[in-house]
């Protein structure tokens, strides 16, 4: 069973502005510190980081590919290399004219994190277009292919291409997964950018989200619940038929997972297991990861989220 991800790679800048600042707060101005507060870089982007789970966590001959628009300068060859050292298969990448974008996390005292957007002049937001899928091997039955909402932009173009290629992989046989990963903040969501994702909602057979703040944007209705059977509804559209095969999966932070599809198990609420956090940062990308590992390997959607929940976890308690 394959795995494609479709989606945005681009430089992660970590600034610990909240550790800084408690730091200076109790007079520490030691080297030791302020050498644990220097900007760190990273390789990121939304799918990226769900893709190097996916590869951290797979056999090396089993390596998801990554579609993505990469120009070769230094920061893309430092890029293509992190994510070829985390097990994933670039050999998708689409040569581009620009560099790839910026992303900056601001992280507070409790280490969560506010992002900004900082494409340079030299740079762009990832386009695709019909031919950044040219060279894709077309999908098998239960290969899995696999976006978020960052592959969605104000760009008819853009999105009309990300679009045919998920509705020809499905056609081919293909589970398709989706991540709203709306970020709304640094995207907006309205336009060209909302009715393209939503032609995605209701094309994918699973969508993860956050429930306390996805869900709600994208439903207009408030609760976890409330807004997973809205969107599940969305996704069946007018098909009954449809309705088993299509589900929808809703995080909350610490709170239990729900797990909502029209099958025999309509809903399941999966417990999360108390961690201490040490960073929420990369939280979702990681469960994502994890989930469509699991699900490659044959195991129901429920025993996946679980796996999921629990790499999670460890993720954000400095354990893996």
């Amino acid at each position: 069973m394959s795995v494609i991800c479709v989606g945005d790679l681009c430089c992660d800048l970590i600034v610990p502005y909240g550790g800084m600042r408690a730091a200076l707060a109790r007079g520490d101005f030691s080297k030791k510190t302020a050498d644990s507060m220097l900007v760190r870089m990273q390789c990121g982007g939304s799918v990226a980081n769900v893709a190097r789970n996916i590869g951290k966590l797979s056999d090396p001959k089993s390596r998801p590919l990554f579609i993505t628009p990469l120009k070769l300068d230094g920061l893309g060859l430092y890029l293509e290399g992190e994510m070829e050292k985390a097990g994933v298969d670039m050999s998708g990448a689409v040569p581009c004219d620009r560099s790839n974008m910026y992303c900056i996390a601001v992280l507070d005292e409790s280490g969560e994190r506010t992002m900004f957007c900082f494409v340079p002049p030299w740079a762009d937001y990832p386009h695709f277009t019909a031919d950044s899928f040219r060279n894709t091997p077309k999908a098998e039955s239960g290969d899995i292919v696999f976006t978020s909402g960052m592959a969605f932009l104000d760009d008819a173009a853009n999105n009309a291409a990300v679009l045919a290629f998920f509705k020809e992989q499905k056609e081919h046989g293909a589970t398709v997964i989706f991540d709203l990963n709306v970020r709304a903040e640094s995207y907006g969501y309205a336009g060209e950018r909302k009715a393209s994702m939503e032609q995605m909602i209701g094309m994918s057979d699973l969508v993860l989200g956050s429930g306390g703040d996805e869900l709600s944007q994208v439903t207009g209705h408030a609760g976890q619940k409330a807004a997973a059977e809205v969107l599940l509804d969305r996704m069946c559209g007018k098909d009954s038929s449809r309705r088993p095969q299509k589900t929808v999966i809703a995080r909350n932070g610490a709170d239990p997972i729900l797990v909502l599809s029209a099958g025999q198990h309509k809903e399941t609420w999966i417990p999360v297991k108390p961690v201490k956090p040490v960073s929420t940062l990369g939280a979702g990308d990681a469960f994502d990861g994890a989930f469509i590992h699991a699900l490659s390997g044959g195991t129901t959607v429920q025993e996946a989220t679980r796996t999921a929940s629990d790499y999670a976890g460890r993720v954000i308690s400095g354990q893996a």
